[in-house]
Formats: structure tokens, sequence, C-alpha cells
């Protein structure tokens, strides 16, 4: 079994908030991933940070549209 890294699987993760057509709460299931990669120590402070401000501006584009 091939494991993903942190970051392709946060990708893959916004790219799928990103989608006009979802669930309204897959945001929050997103939020939970990144913030669980950053306690476990697989992300740093400057790449959470960066992951919160990108899953803010897509959920924020989202409202908008």
């Amino acid at each position: 079994m091939r494991v993903l890294s942190p970051h392709i699987l946060i990708d893959q993760a916004l790219d799928g908030v990103a989608e006009p057509v979802g669930q309204e709460d897959i945001s929050l299931l997103v939020q939970s991933l990144i913030t669980r990669l950053f306690t476990d120590g697989a992300i740093t402070t400057e790449e959470f940070n960066h992951y919160c401000k990108r899953l803010r501006e897509i959920c924020q584009r989202r409202k908008e549209a």
C-alpha cells in the first residue's frame, strides 16, 4: 500500500472543497484533517497556516457563488 504525503492528501481534500457541487460539511472534514496532520507533526506551523488560509479562501468563494 502506497502512503501519500500529507501535502498531497491536503491538496486533494482542498480540491474537493473547491468543487461547486458538494457537501457543505466537507470543509469541516478538511479542517479536521489539516489539524490532525499538524498535531501529529506531519506538517509545520507555517504549512498549517497556509492550508487553513487556503481553506478559508475556498469557503469564502463557495459562499459568494
